[in-house]
């Protein structure tokens, strides 16, 4: 689905960024994987989507660094003349309560969470309007649409902020083949579910319409979905994996 295409895949090191990288591979995708610290477990997903058939390449840095985000552009052109994918995947969360949210915090939650996905979209967008095509994926949360009293205030914020910014991409890119969506996870077993205690994470299900957690697989087929040419006439969307949770 993805021969011969390449993708830039931020926050690849684990979780659902590492899930989308391996599907990414599988599909046929050269990779430039980047993360902010955790180099060794970066280096694992290259090999394992090279033992696949692709060719991969890493970063580490931050995204909410200008220079960053230029440099991880520029690695993808010059190794592979072309970037047809981008996924920001990248992310952290706060729990701190609006009162003990302190100004440094609420900065650094905004510059990694939505600062330095327009970074990167804005540094990628001139290529991929040249080639008068492209696929931007951001990853935004349930949360952006259903608030969560476990979550502090900016990372909501953050993660609407993702939303709105990927309607306006898609709207200002659309004459030129640029499709630009988001998808929005719920509760899926990564680190923090499996780190929950037995009756935590039977709480946890039970908030949710099928009674299950989500796999990061679930997610990372979403992303190639969006990724391929299956979803040519689809941009500005958002696509929901939290299994149902935001019905109720």
């Amino acid at each position: 689905m993805l021969k011969n295409k390449t993708a830039i895949i931020t926050g690849a090191s684990k979780g659902i960024g590492r899930a989308i990288a391996l599907n990414f591979a599988a599909s046929g995708a050269n990779l430039v994987l980047t993360c902010l610290q955790d180099e060794k477990s970066l280096i694992s997903v290259k090999k394992h989507a090279e033992n696949l058939g692709v060719r991969a390449t890493t970063l580490i840095g931050d995204i909410s660094s200008i220079e960053f985000c230029e440099k991880v552009i520029d690695c993808a052109i010059r190794k592979f003349s072309k970037v047809d994918i981008l996924v920001n995947s990248a992310g952290m969360i706060t729990r701190e309560t609006s009162e003990k949210l302190d100004h440094k915090l609420w900065n650094r939650v905004i510059d990694v969470n939505l600062n330095g996905i327009f970074f990167l979209c804005q540094k990628v967008l001139p290529y991929m309007r040249e080639r008068k095509s492209g696929k931007i994926i951001n990853l935004t949360s349930q949360m952006a649409f259903r608030p969560h009293p476990s979550a502090s205030p900016s990372y909501e914020v953050s993660k609407t902020g993702i939303t709105a910014l990927s309607r306006h991409l898609a709207l200002e890119y659309a004459e030129f083949g640029i499709c630009v969506n988001n998808i929005a996870p719920g509760s899926i077993d990564t680190d923090l579910p499996k780190s929950m205690t037995k009756e935590q994470r039977k709480k946890l299900k039970e908030g949710i319409p099928m009674k299950r957690l989500g796999d990061v697989k679930e997610v990372a087929d979403a992303a190639l979905f969006l990724a391929s040419d299956m979803s040519s006439y689809i941009t500005g969307s958002t696509i929901h994996v939290n299994g149902g949770s935001t019905i109720l």
